[in-house]
C-alpha cells in the first residue's frame, strides 16, 4: 500500500497503480448505476462545494459514454453500487478505488483526498492561491478514480485522465493544462477532463 510520507513524491503517489489492472471489469450498465457521496465536513481540506465536483465527475463519465452509463444518486449508502468517500491525509492515500460486490452486482468504493495543501511543491502553494486550480485537482482526482470504478486501467499517455505518474511527467503541467481551460467554476461541467483515447476505451467497454 502506498502511503504519503513527510516528503511526498507526487510522481509516485498521484494515482495508485494497483488499481490500474486490465481485469477490473465493467459495471452493469443495463440499468442506472446507484451512487452515494459521503459527508466530508470532518475531513481536513474538504469544502461544501466538493460534493458538486464529485457530481460533475459522475456526469462527465455518463456524458462521455454517450449515455450508456447512467448514474442515479442513492439515499442509502450501503445499497449504492459506487460509494465516494472523502479521506484525510492521515489515511495515507491521495486517491484509491476498491472494487466491491453490492447485492451480487459489481461496484466500487472511491476514495478522494481534498486536502491539496499537502501535495508537495510547487503544486500545493499554487493551489492554495488559485481556487480553480484547487478545484481542478479535486475534480480530476474524482474523475480518475471513477474511471477505475467503471473499469478503465492506467495508461502511459500524458493527455489521458487515466495517466499514471509513475511513468514520469510534470504533475503541475498536467493539472494546469485543465485549469487553463477554466474561466469560472461553472466551466468544469463543460470540460470532462477525458482525452479522446479515454473516451474510445470507455465506449468500447460499454458498447452494445
Amino acid at each position: 500500500m502506498l502511503k504519503l510520507g513527510a516528503t511526498m513524491i507526487l510522481v509516485a503517489l498521484a494515482f495508485r497503480p494497483q488499481f490500474g489492472r486490465s481485469n477490473l471489469g465493467v459495471l452493469d450498465a443495463r440499468e442506472a448505476i446507484s451512487f452515494f457521496i459521503e459527508e466530508g465536513r470532518s475531513v481536513p481540506g474538504y469544502r461544501e462545494t466538493d460534493r458538486d465536483l464529485a457530481m460533475m465527475a459522475f456526469a462527465a463519465w455518463s456524458r462521455e459514454s454517450g449515455g450508456k452509463l447512467k448514474f442515479i444518486e442513492s439515499k442509502e449508502r450501503e445499497r449504492a453500487l459506487i460509494r465516494l468517500r472523502w479521506i484525510s491525509p492521515t489515511e495515507g492515500l491521495y486517491g484509491e478505488t476498491q472494487r466491491v460486490e453490492v447485492n451480487g452486482k459489481p461496484g466500487a468504493i472511491v476514495y478522494v483526498m481534498p486536502q491539496v495543501s499537502v501535495q508537495g511543491e510547487p503544486l500545493a502553494s499554487r493551489a492554495v492561491q488559485d481556487v480553480l486550480l484547487r478545484d481542478t485537482i479535486v475534480y480530476l482526482t474524482c474523475v480518475h478514480e471513477l474511471g477505475h470504478a467503471v473499469g478503465l486501467s492506467h495508461t502511459r499517455k500524458f493527455e489521458d485522465i487515466m495517466y499514471y505518474f509513475g511513468y514520469g511527467g510534470d504533475i503541475l503541467d498536467y493539472f494546469m493544462r485543465y485549469r487553463n481551460k477554466l474561466q469560472s467554476r461553472g466551466d468544469i461541467a463543460r470540460h470532462s477532463g477525458l482525452s479522446m483515447s479515454d473516451v474510445d476505451v470507455l465506449r468500447d467497454k460499454y458498447r452494445d
